[in-house]
């Protein structure tokens, strides 16, 4: 018998058995015929890629973060690495433009400016010598004036070369260094997320289970809409039974609850923790007393220990 039919057989025996007065230890109480049921976790990577590992079997009891399935990573890996070495250009060139010019470029600058300052010695010392002679009557006044001209193009030389050497050394402008500062955050944007896409290339388990079943083996294709195995965590497992309409109003969520099955030696504990808000099997016809008999609504029993049960298992609930 497949699992796709047996809550309709487990419906209709509860039907046609309605409720038991006593339980499987002889107390007093109102039985009814359920079934485990597997809420199933299906794990899938987030990007699609050929499966290159997978470190579970079948029936493995695996912890929370426990590695499960890896794909492949060599596309990955070379994304991350042209990410990080964009970013330490990224930061390389803010730095320069913080700190304004090169050693080199400060140095040979500084050269300049010492040139200069030797022209415009030089320019001075010609124009005080041809100065005095013109004053004596000993040169003609066009050196002089060739002096004057030659002294002012030494002085506008020596004052270019600082303003160059001053613009060097400074830090470039505010708007550079912030347009150059954002393109470092950008890349450091760029290496973080191709680090999580490196790191989603392994599967982790999201908490602790047991693998119920391996889809995809080793040199598959897996994705986002392929998954490759399935967990069953201990709280997704729930004893799932069905409550006739007349016995609705008696049964609330939180109440405690005893389970028994087939090889346990003592009844096991559980608290109810869903009731379904519409019924199931409901007869295309308007509710008579005697239709309203066939209505039952599907509720779910989260035992204390989920580990005791198996999927598929038939179990008894018993309500005290």
């Amino acid at each position: 018998m497949t699992r796709l039919f047996m809550p309709i057989v487990i419906v209709l025996a509860g039907l046609l058995a309605a409720c038991s007065p006593t339980d499987t230890n002889g107390k007093t109480g109102q039985a009814y015929q359920g079934y485990a049921e597997a809420r199933l976790l299906y794990l899938a990577p987030r990007t699609l890629g050929p499966l290159t590992s997978v470190m579970v079997e079948e029936g493995d009891q695996v912890a929370e973060n426990a590695p499960l399935f890896s794909l492949d990573d060599g596309t990955a890996k070379s994304r991350l690495d042209q990410a990080e070495a964009a970013l330490a250009a990224a930061r390389a060139r803010l730095a320069d433009l913080r700190a304004g010019g090169r050693k080199e470029n400060i140095a040979a600058a500084r050269q300049s400016v010492t040139q200069a300052k030797a022209g415009l010695k030089l320019a001075q010392e010609n124009y005080t010598r041809s100065k005095e002679l013109v004053a004596k009557g000993q040169a003609p006044q066009s050196r002089l004036d060739r002096d004057i001209a030659a002294l002012s193009q030494a002085k506008a030389a020596w004052r270019a070369e600082e303003a160059r050497l001053a613009l060097i050394r400074a830090p470039a402008r505010k708007d550079t260094i912030a347009a150059a500062a954002e393109e470092v955050r950008r890349q450091e944007a760029l290496v973080a997320q191709t680090e999580k896409a490196m790191n989603d290339l392994q599967v982790l388990a999201p908490m602790a289970g047991s693998v119920q079943s391996l889809i995809r083996r080793v040199g598959e294709i897996a994705g986002p809409a392929q998954p490759v195995l399935a967990l069953l965590p201990p709280a997704q497992l729930r004893i799932r039974f069905f409550i006739p309409e007349r016995k609705l109003g008696t049964i609330k969520v939180g109440q405690r609850v005893q389970l028994t099955c087939d090889g346990c030696k003592t009844a096991r504990d559980g608290r109810i923790v869903f009731i379904a808000e519409g019924a199931e099997f409901t007869p295309p016809v308007i509710f008579t007393e005697k239709e309203r008999q066939k209505l039952v609504f599907m509720a779910e029993v989260l035992p204390d220990d989920p580990t005791l049960f198996h999927p598929g298992q038939p179990v008894l609930v018993t309500l005290p």
